[in-house]
């Protein structure tokens, strides 16, 4: 899962990047509201977290900005106000979860695994792929019944694949949705990322070459 932090305290920035890095998540930082809508028009992420009081674009703005484009990625608001007001302000304009500063970790990790999981709810948890099983929420590969070691990138990338089932998924969105941003993925990074992937999974016709676009799992 890919997050994108919006909070323009850098070491608050870089303490939530770090903890989530810790939890498995894929996480991309930005400082202010204008750096926030470039990341958000430019990339899938399954997650926001997005503090109010931001320079340039404050977050109730790039709340409503994002809403009204339709890009309904869930929205967790941070704060150090607590008036009631701001916390209805936020949900009126499509945040799903609201956090006041000072916050304790445990609590932003459950808020942050609660989104997420609500986000995927109308998708099945267990997934069939001939004699392959995935577990999407315990993060679980199956072969056979075996349990196969997989690397939380190689799971992101047949997660991606799973859930558009059927689809193409391009270089471009894998790369997007599952690197860091300043990992300078490049397609050939891609590619010998599927060919392990194949290995892993102990068949090599599970995932679907098309050429020049992407992958696709039938």
């Amino acid at each position: 899962m890919k997050i994108l932090v919006v909070e323009d305290n850098k070491e608050l920035n870089n303490t939530l990047k770090e903890i989530l890095e810790l939890n498995g998540y894929l996480v991309d930082t930005v400082y202010d509201g204008e750096q926030a809508l470039e990341y958000i028009d430019a990339f899938d992420y399954d997650l926001i977290i997005l503090d109010i009081m931001l320079p340039k674009i404050d977050g109730f703005q790039v709340c409503k900005i994002i809403r009204e484009k339709g890009i309904n990625t869930p929205v967790l608001m941070l704060t150090a106000k607590d008036a009631v007001a701001d916390r209805v302000k936020g949900l009126d304009i499509g945040a799903d979860d609201y956090l006041v500063k000072p916050f304790d970790i445990e609590e932003l990790l459950a808020r942050v695994r609660a989104l997420i999981r609500r986000a995927s709810v109308e998708k099945s948890n267990i997934v069939k792929i001939g004699d392959i099983t995935v577990d999407l929420e315990k993060r679980e590969v199956y072969k056979d019944g075996k349990s196969l070691m997989i690397t939380p990138k190689l799971f992101c990338i047949l997660e991606q694949l799973i859930r558009n089932r059927g689809k193409v998924v391009s270089y471009e969105s894998l790369m997007n949705k599952c690197w860091d941003i300043t990992d300078y993925p490049s397609r050939e990074t891609v590619r010998a990322n599927i060919k392990l992937l194949r290995k892993i999974l102990q068949d090599k016709d599970i995932i679907h070459n098309v050429s020049g676009v992407g992958y696709k799992i039938e």
